[in-house]
């Protein structure tokens, strides 16, 4: 039976927790535009061009819920709408990228109140909310696009589904932000399980939680069945790819990102190259286990097996022969990929261990031994994230090489103004070709 352990409303003193999520927003926000260089917040990623630029200009009421891959992107396409509708064509690159910080922002700042009930200890939660945009493979693709806000959004989803509402007002705003998450993230069915279990007669606050939830899964599972996902080899892949695939982008990347090295690594060691790293992990799971209350277990265990399943999910709903990772042997880990970017979403919610870990141990020590162990653990969480944070840079960027949106869209401009017919414009990754028509360029009905 679930009990009400909410300690910062117990003791009247939650404003401590919403300065935390103020100063979370900022610092995550400051480290997103920090990390990807400024000529690069106006380039245009993949989707964000090709499927969500495209769906706002040529139908911005019905794209919203028109499913692409096999689901639905309910924010990526409200936020494309709108910055087509307020802004310049030109600037539409650079308002996306500070949308997207903001909005991956402010799930960083949302994490502090959601996990209260699962991580109580505060350090431990601030150290929690920087996780999701320090993973070193979040930098490469992940930051400041509509493409993979969906990334952020199942990092919201899984707290959301591990919080607990304090009132009807905090309950209902959860609600909706557990709707938009679930329409824009179809992974978060794997949060059914957890939904399922926590819902209980004495908690009716949790229901408008739960029922956001399942609409927003609804939609996507609707979309699945009409629009399935398509377009891969077919390949088998098994769970020993996932495992092996698992350890080299999920495991290995968090602390030691960078690209060769771990093909190196692997093609020398194999699998067992990530030991090291993934002993960090397991003695965070360990002391979660042994000294966690039921909720840090619970919270624990979700985060874990999120982890493995999202990413092993993302093989399977995508097979390639790149992903028959257990097949490798030396030297063919040189041309192997490490930096998936369904690692990067998996690497949030590994990373998510530590910090449980740290507040775990906090409620379970007393006294004397309590008194010494939080300033040693928060220099612990703060050495943690900020050697994720350290090594960010290594692992580079995708927009690199690309021409600025604003130039390209100015000069295509000027050629459709004077009677000249449009040419490509070029988006990342890999300076892909977007077509648009001179009545679009031009911002004319």
């Amino acid at each position: 039976m679930e009990q009400a352990t909410d300690p910062e409303r117990s003791t009247g003193r939650r404003w401590p927790g919403w300065v935390a999520a103020a100063a979370v927003f900022v610092a995550a926000l400051a480290f997103q535009v920090a990390r990807i260089p400024a000529a690069e917040h106006d380039v245009v990623w993949a989707e964000d061009g090709a499927v969500f630029l495209l769906g706002a200009l040529q139908d911005p009421v019905g794209s919203i819920v028109a499913p692409y891959a096999g689901y639905q992107h309910l924010l990526p396409r409200l936020l494309a709408d709108a910055v087509v509708a307020l802004a310049p064509l030109a600037s539409y690159a650079v308002v996306v990228f500070w949308a997207s910080a903001i909005i991956a922002a402010l799930v960083c700042a949302a994490t502090i109140p959601l996990a209260r009930w699962a991580v109580p200890w505060l350090p431990a939660r601030i150290a929690l909310g920087m996780v999701p945009v320090v993973v070193p493979l979040i930098a490469p693709e992940i930051i400041g696009n509509l493409a993979d806000l969906h990334t952020f959004m199942l990092w919201l989803g899984v707290w959301i589904a591990l919080s607990m509402p304090s009132s009807r007002l905090e309950s209902w705003l959860i609600a909706v932000a557990a709707f938009a998450a679930a329409m824009t993230e179809v992974q978060l069915l794997l949060m059914l399980p957890v939904l399922l279990l926590r819902i209980h007669r004495r908690r009716p606050l949790l229901w408008p939680v739960i029922g956001g939830f399942l609409l927003g899964l609804g939609g996507q599972a609707l979309s699945w069945m009409l629009a399935p996902r398509g377009g891969y080899d077919g390949v088998p892949i098994g769970i020993p790819d996932v495992v092996v695939g698992w350890l080299s982008n999920v495991v290995m990347p968090t602390l030691q990102p960078t690209e060769q090295g771990i093909r190196e690594a692997f093609a020398a060691q194999g699998p067992l190259a990530a030991a090291p790293v993934l002993a960090v992990f397991v003695l965070a799971a360990l002391v979660v286990i042994i000294w966690g209350s039921w909720r840090a277990r619970m919270a624990g265990a979700v985060v874990l097996l999120a982890s493995a399943s999202s990413f092993g999910g993302s093989l399977l709903a995508s097979p390639i022969e790149q992903f028959q990772y257990a097949s490798f042997r030396g030297d063919e880990w040189l041309t192997a990929i490490v930096d998936l970017r369904y690692g990067g979403a998996a690497g949030m919610l590994l990373a998510a261990i530590v910090p449980i870990a740290a507040s775990a141990a906090v409620e379970r020590l007393h006294g004397r031994w309590r008194s010494v162990a939080r300033p040693v653990l928060a220099l612990g969480l703060a050495a943690f994230v900020g050697a994720m944070a350290w090594q960010s840079p290594d692992t580079g960027s995708h927009r690199i090489g690309v021409e600025r949106w604003s130039a390209q869209v100015e000069r295509q401009q000027a050629a459709c103004a004077s009677g000249g017919a449009p040419e490509d414009l070029l988006i990342a990754p890999y300076n892909r070709a977007l077509v648009l028509d001179c009545p679009s360029i031009l911002g004319e009905p």
